[in-house]
C-alpha cells in the first residue's frame, strides 16, 4: 500500500494543497506511486504537519464506500446512509494504490473510505503507518517499547533452548559418552533449522551502518548473570564490550530507529520518519536513506528533513519542498516548468549531481554562498592578489615573498583553489 495523491482543504499552513506523489512521465515506473519522499522546506512550513496527516487511523475502523464509480453500498453501523458528493474538493482525502497502481482506497477527513480494490493488505505486526521516532538519541537501549519487549522475547526464548541444549550435551561428557556425538549432531542440526534471532539482527540489520562506528553487535553469549540473555550488547570490532550509558547519541539513534523494523519486517507498508539525520555525521547521513529503504519489501517511506545531505540521496520528483505564499499559506515549489509537462526530462534541478554549496543555494535557497566573515576574507584576498599582479617592480623580493606567502596561506583558509606561479 502506497500514497499517491493527497489533498488538503484546510489544515494549519495547508489551504487546498494538493500533492501528486507519482513518478513522472518517461520514468520507468510512470504513474506508479513514489517509493520515498523526501520533505523539506523552513521551519514551519508544515513538514511534521503533514507527516501527522499521513498517520491516519486503521482504514478497517472507517465507514466506507464498495465502490467508488456507483457510490453504491454507503455502510454506517449496517445502515445504508445518504451518499457524498466525492467529485467536488470539499473534504481533504489521501489516495493509496496497491502494487498493481489500482486503487485500494480513498481515505476522507470526515472517516469515509472508498473502496476499490482491497485485495492487497499491508503486512506488519505493529499499527499503521509505522512512525519512526528519530528523537532517540538521548535513550537508553532497553526502552520500554512494544517492539523492544518483542525482539528481546525472541532473543530470549531462543538463548534459552541454545543453554539447554548445551548443558545436556555438557553432561553427556561425563556420564554417556557413546551418545554425545550423536546430540553434537542433533545440536548442529536444530542450529540450522532454528534461526539466531541475533545474528539475523546483526548481520541483516545493525551491522550494516554500526561498522561505520567501528562497532558491531554482540553476538557471543557471555552468561554471568539472568541479565545477560535479556539484552542486546554492542562492542568494538576487537570484541570490547561497550556499555550502554557510553554509547554515542548518535548510536543509539541508528540502533533505536532500526529495531522497529527489524520488529515489524514491514511489506507493503507506509513508514514516516521525521528528521532521521539528528545526531549524525554527514558521512553517515549520506548512506542512511539507502539503509533503511533496504530494510523493508515494498514499502514507502516518507522523510521530513533539514539536511541537504540527505535531500542529495533523492531523485527530484521525490522530494517535496513546502514555500511560504504571502498570506502564510505553503505551496509546493516545482523542480520543472509549470508550463511544460511532468516529465523526466524536463526537470531543471537534480539533488543527486549537486556540490553541497549549489544544494544549499538552489535547494535551500540560502541567499548566499558564504557567510559574511568569508565574504571580508575573500575581499582580502582579491587586495593581496591585485598587489601581486600589479607589482610592476615596485616590491622588493622580500616583501613580495611576503606579500605571497600571505595570498597563499589565506586561499588554503578559503579552500580557494589558485596558480602559486600566476
Amino acid at each position: 500500500m502506497k500514497v499517491s495523491h493527497i489533498y488538503i482543504k484546510d489544515y494549519h499552513q495547508f489551504k487546498d494543497f494538493e500533492l501528486d506523489l507519482t513518478y513522472p512521465a518517461g520514468h520507468p515506473k510512470a504513474g506508479k506511486p513514489l517509493d520515498k519522499v523526501c520533505i523539506i522546506g523552513q521551519s514551519g512550513t508544515g513538514k511534521t504537519s503533514l507527516l501527522n496527516k499521513l498517520a491516519k487511523p486503521k482504514p478497517a475502523e472507517k465507514k466506507y464506500y464498495s465502490d467508488p464509480t456507483t457510490k453504491s453500498d454507503l455502510f454506517n453501523n449496517n445502515q445504508i446512509t445518504t451518499p457524498l458528493d466525492f467529485n467536488n474538493k470539499n473534504l481533504s482525502f489521501i489516495k493509496y494504490v496497491n502494487s498493481d497502481n489500482d486503487i485500494r482506497f480513498t481515505l476522507f477527513d470526515n472517516g469515509y473510505l472508498v473502496y476499490k480494490n482491497g485485495a492487497e493488505y499491508s503486512q506488519s505486526r505493529y499499527s499503521l503507518p509505522i512512525i519512526i521516532d528519530a528523537h532517540t538519541g538521548d535513550k537508553d537501549l532497553g526502552e520500554n517499547l512494544q517492539y523492544w519487549q518483542d525482539i528481546i522475547k525472541d532473543i530470549i526464548v531462543f538463548r534459552e533452548q541454545e543453554i539447554q541444549k548445551k548443558l545436556e550435551i555438557a553432561e553427556l561428557v561425563t556420564t554417556n559418552q557413546e551418545l554425545l556425538q550423536t546430540e553434537l549432531d542433533k545440536f548442529n542440526e536444530w542450529q540450522k533449522s532454528r534461526p539466531n534471532p541475533l545474528k539475523d539482527l546483526a548481520d541483516n540489520y545493525l551491522d550494516k551502518l554500526l561498522s561505520q562506528f567501528y562497532l558491531r553487535v554482540k553476538q557471543s553469549l557471555d552468561f554471568k548473570k539472568t541479565e545477560d540473555i535479556k539484552t542486546i550488547k554492542i562492542e568494538t570490532i576487537e570484541g570490547k564490550e561497550v556499555p550502554n550509558n557510553l554509547l554515542s547519541t548518535g548510536t543509539k539513534q541508528i540502533i533505536l530507529t532500526t529495531l522497529p523494523l527489524y520488529a515489524s519486517k514491514p511489506t507493503k507498508t507506509i513508514i514516516l520518519f521525521d528528521e532521521p539525520e539528528r545526531s549524525l555525521y554527514p558521512d553517515i547521513q549520506t548512506k542512511i536513506i539507502d539503509f533503511y529503504t533496504s530494510l523493508s519489501t515494498d514499502c514507502q517511506f516518507f522523510f521530513a528533513t533539514h539536511s541537504p545531505l540527505i535531500a542529495s540521496c533523492f531523485e527530484p520528483w521525490e522530494i517535496v519542498e513546502l514555500k511560504f505564499k504571502p498570506d502564510g499559506s505553503v505551496y509546493r515549489e516545482l523542480y520543472y516548468d509549470s508550463q511544460k509537462e511532468n516529465h523526466v526530462d524536463n526537470y531543471t534541478i537534480d539533488p543527486r549531481y549537486l556540490r553541497w554549496d549549489s544544494i544549499l543555494t538552489r535547494i535551500f535557497d540560502l541567499d548566499n554562498d558564504s557567510n559574511e566573515a568569508r565574504t571580508r576574507k575573500l575581499m582580502e584576498l582579491a587586495t593581496l592578489r591585485s598587489k601581486l599582479h600589479k607589482d610592476n617592480g615596485q616590491l622588493s623580493m622580500e616583501e613580495k615573498q611576503k606579500l605571497q606567502a600571505q595570498f597563499e596561506k589565506l586561499a588554503n583558509l578559503l579552500d580557494w583553489e589558485y596558480d602559486a606561479e600566476n
